[in-house]
């Protein structure tokens, strides 16, 4: 077949899908070069998750007239000029792809005016063509509406998720954007209601009403021209470790910023919001389309600022008291004072009772990948952490953070068929803004699910009952309602409780057994027995394999060896 060139219609749809995923992407893009102009005040109003409709205004220094029709041109930007600008970035947008990228993918109007002019200017695009423009009365600054996003790609659009998904991911891109500019004034209204309003302050203040915590601890580090800002909320029993982490006013995912906090060890679990400043030259902020993430010159020193930086705030201070939960009314569970996290529940060897399998040897015909009566022996483990095992004369590796995971999916399925059971929190719990939106949209269905909310005075609803299910001592009340939340808000194509099974599997395992966690004899047998009495043992429910058989033939040929 011939090579030949594509059309520009399309050429500019695939770039606008590298850098336009969801209505997020767009309102990050707006927001970005809303504070590049300068912006005091953002306000930002969506409709339908932004899927219908997206809004942003600012008091930015605005955009003349005659430079408007380059603004929505790709590659025009009055950010960057020559090659060796890459090397010394200091704004948030340099590539000029954003506005045209947002308005190839929807139908979209920018007005703008500087404040040296009396009139701005506007422009009109539907699916990346010019249907209108001219003079406009409008006020100081710009104001971008993208509506129907993706309506010339629908298989885009298709994979959005529901529009309260949506919205909460925008409430997240906004809340992340407040913590960086604390100074700039932030108003984000959803379908004609306030979802989040911030007038400027203190970082310490955003971090409170975005975190929902109430006592935070910070430091910092500075060497070299590199400095780490470092906020810490206090850990909570069974609370993952959530890292925001910045480069230098930038969102972004960097593993060496990771590598730097969980360096310290176990004791870092709770909320973390690292800021790193860098000069420009030293990070290259280029190498991701929706620059989600950047790479360091020195890597080290930036590792050596954040590590220290935590270290210090680890070793500053206690932290805050720990809230004790009470066991549901009428549970046989004796808790007895314990938090509702506990440690996470190893593998249960068998016990011993008259008929019961062996702790040294387990018959497949019990159970097992395959019929026979061959023996199953736990040989050990591999140094990725691979469990061994030999099954007659077939060799077994298996996965057992899948396999945990496979075992209590299959567990959930089958206890979500009955009632759901609560368990109430000696404490009540209160919710972060994200959170507790979520809440608000998924109120009488979080309630059928065994969640009990408590409002006080028309504020924010605070979590008083979970849901009481075996497996999930281990997750955090507010992991264990967001990840509820997550599987309400998926495609329904599966019906509820798979989704609520594979949610909170994977929540309970992600922050319990790992790949690197030492098994015991007796843990391994067990786990061996659980996995394949299960319906589906060759996968977890994220469709992973849990194990890989080598039969005893394969390996004897290999070998050279007749069977």
């Amino acid at each position: 077949m011939a090579i030949r060139r594509l059309p520009d219609h399309v050429t500019h749809r695939i770039a606008a899908g590298e850098v336009i995923e969801r209505p997020a992407s767009v309102v990050k893009e707006l927001l970005e070069n809303a504070l590049d102009a300068g912006s005091t005040r953002v306000t930002l109003k969506i409709v339908q998750g932004g899927i219908l409709s997206i809004l942003v205004e600012d008091d930015g220094a605005g955009i003349h007239p005659e430079e408007l029709p380059l603004a929505v041109e790709r590659f025009a930007t009055s950010k960057l000029f020559e090659i060796d600008d890459l090397e010394r970035i200091t704004t948030l947008g340099f590539r000029g792809e954003a506005l045209a990228s947002i308005a190839s993918v929807s139908r979209f109007e920018i007005r703008s005016r500087p404040a040296s002019l009396e009139d701005g200017a506007f422009l009109r695009i539907e699916g990346g063509r010019l249907v209108a423009g001219g003079a406009i009365e409008t006020p100081r600054g710009t104001r971008v509406q993208t509506d129907d996003l993706f309506f010339n790609l629908p298989a885009r659009r298709k994979f959005l998720k529901s529009p309260s998904a949506e919205q909460r991911r925008i409430l997240k891109v906004i809340q992340e954007t407040a913590i960086v500019f604390p100074a700039v004034s932030f108003l984000f209204v959803a379908d004609g209601k306030t979802v989040f309003r911030w007038e400027g302050g203190t970082r310490s203040e955003i971090l409170k009403a975005v975190l929902g915590e109430t006592r935070l601890r910070e430091t910092r580090y500075e060497k070299g021209g590199v400095s780490a800002e470092v906020w810490r909320g206090a850990a909570r029993p069974g609370q993952r470790t959530e890292i925001l982490s910045f480069v230098n006013g930038r969102r972004v995912t960097e593993p060496t910023i990771r590598s730097a906090l969980f360096a310290l060890g176990p004791e870092i679990g709770g909320d973390w919001v690292v800021l790193v400043d860098c000069p420009p030259a030293e990070v290259d902020v280029n190498i991701h389309p929706a620059k989600a993430e950047v790479r360091f010159r020195n890597s080290g020193v930036i590792f050596e600022a954040v590590h220290a930086a935590a270290k210090a705030l680890l070793a500053s201070g206690s932290e805050m008291p720990i809230r004790k939960e009470l066991p549901a009314e009428g549970s046989s569970r004796a808790l007895e004072g314990a938090a509702l996290a506990l440690p996470w529940p190893r593998v249960c060897a068998p016990r011993e009772e008259k008929g019961s399998l062996s702790a040294e040897t387990v018959p497949q015909e019990h159970f097992g990948p395959g019929p026979g009566t061959a023996v199953v022996r736990f040989l050990g483990s591999v140094s990725d952490g691979f469990l061994v095992f030999s099954e007659g004369n077939d060799l077994v590796l298996v996965d057992h953070h899948a396999a945990h995971e496979r075992i209590l999916y299959d567990r959930l399925r089958e206890a979500l068929r009955k009632p759901f059971p609560s368990q109430r929190l000696g404490l009540k719990t209160e919710l972060s803004p994200s959170l507790a939106a979520g809440v608000e949209e998924h109120l009488s269905r979080l309630a059928e699910l065994g969640f009990r909310f408590e409002r006080e005075a028309g504020g924010p609803p605070s979590l008083e009952a979970v849901p009481c299910f075996p497996g999930l001592e281990s997750v955090s009340p507010e992991d264990l309602l967001r990840s509820a939340i997550t599987a309400l808000d998926e495609n329904p194509e599966d019906p509820l409780d798979v989704r609520l099974a594979r949610r909170w599997a994977y929540t309970a395992c992600r922050e319990a057994m790992k790949l690197t966690d030492r098994i015991d004899r007796e843990e391994a047998l067990s786990l061996w027995q659980q996995l394949f009495q299960g319906q589906n043992t060759r996968t977890c429910p994220h469709g992973r394999p849990a194990f890989l058989r080598l039969e005893g033939s394969a390996i004897r040929r290999h070998f050279g060896r007749r069977d």
